[in-house]
């Protein structure tokens, strides 16, 4: 199978997985806490006072009747809480399976890593990964066979959550990475043409190092699969900003990166999420209500919070 089919099949099941997340995030319930009413009986001047208050809010009460475009303007005043959440909200663990994904079609480089996030405030999520990375290929129409050594990689970074003010399962993120990895390769069964003699001599070069630093866009979605686990989806964007060449050769692949001329790659996650902090809800103008039970005034609040 040449490069260019596989880049394609690589895409096509990129595109679905990143269809499914989203259409999962899609179909996501949103639910948008109130708080119900505790009622309880009111004595006649509790009750008194509470009438009292409607009206001053607007209300048009006409003995125990509630009219009913007054009731629509207290519905109103019923607003969503937004959701807020404590500076430490939550560690995350997870380990990235693209690289041996595409390893299991047919790929011949990459590697796996493993990736710790802390998230702040729901919203700003710094990022810590560490993997490995080797390769051991013969590019198309290359007259060579390449073999990365099994080397280290870290990146460093942050993601921010779109979805903050939301239940932290669902997530739409852009980050930014930094990435940084040193490592060794040989370049083997070098076919030399020679035309003039007829012969194609075939060399070896051995034992060559490396390192390479590199910085990554990152867009990503993560749902939630059960209770703490999750996956996630991601689209890489790659900028090199330097690698070293040496005198006989460059390198070819960089763990961490993929092949030095690539400019996309994916990302395919799997999550735990360890909870640190439990979420609460701002202070909102929301009016507390207490009525009579059976009174007009009871089941119009009692409707209007529900």
């Amino acid at each position: 199978m040449t490069t260019a089919r596989k880049q394609l099949k690589i895409r096509a099941i990129f595109a679905v997985l990143m269809l499914a997340a989203v259409v999962a995030m899609s179909a996501q319930r949103r639910v948008t806490p109130v708080e119900r009413n505790n009622n309880r009986t009111l004595t006649a001047e509790e009750h008194k006072r509470k009438v009292k208050e409607l009206r001053s809010k607007g209300m048009m009460i006409m003995g125990d009747t509630i009219l009913p475009d007054s009731v629509a303007l207290e519905t109103d005043s019923l607003k969503a809480k937004r959701m807020q959440y404590p500076l430490l909200t939550s560690a995350i663990f997870g380990v990235n399976i693209w690289d041996p994904v595409m390893r299991i079609m047919g790929q011949k480089y990459g590697g796996i890593d493993f990736s710790a996030e802390l998230s702040l405030w729901n919203r700003i999520i710094p990022t810590l990964e560490l993997g490995v990375g080797w390769a051991n290929d013969t590019p198309d129409d290359m007259n060579y066979t390449y073999k990365g050594k099994l080397s280290l990689y870290g990146k460093i970074g942050a993601n921010y959550n779109f979805k903050f003010n939301n239940s932290p399962d669902y997530c739409a993120l852009l980050g930014l990475r930094a990435g940084y990895s040193t490592f060794g390769y040989e370049i083997t069964n070098v076919q030399i043409k020679n035309d003039y003699w007829q012969q194609n001599p075939v060399i070896d070069i051995p034992n060559q190092h490396s390192h390479a630093m590199w910085g990554e866009l990152v867009l990503s979605i993560k749902v939630k699969l059960y209770r703490n686990i999750s996956a996630g989806w991601a689209l890489k964007y790659h900028f090199l900003f330097n690698c070293k060449d040496n005198v006989n050769s460059q390198p070819w692949y960089i763990p961490g990166f993929g092949t030095r001329n690539s400019k996309l790659s994916g990302g395919l996650s799997i999550f735990y999420t360890l909870p640190l902090g439990s979420r609460n809800h701002k202070p909102s103008p929301a009016t507390e209500h207490i009525a009579a039970p059976g009174s007009s005034i009871d089941r119009a609040v009692d409707s209007a919070t529900q």
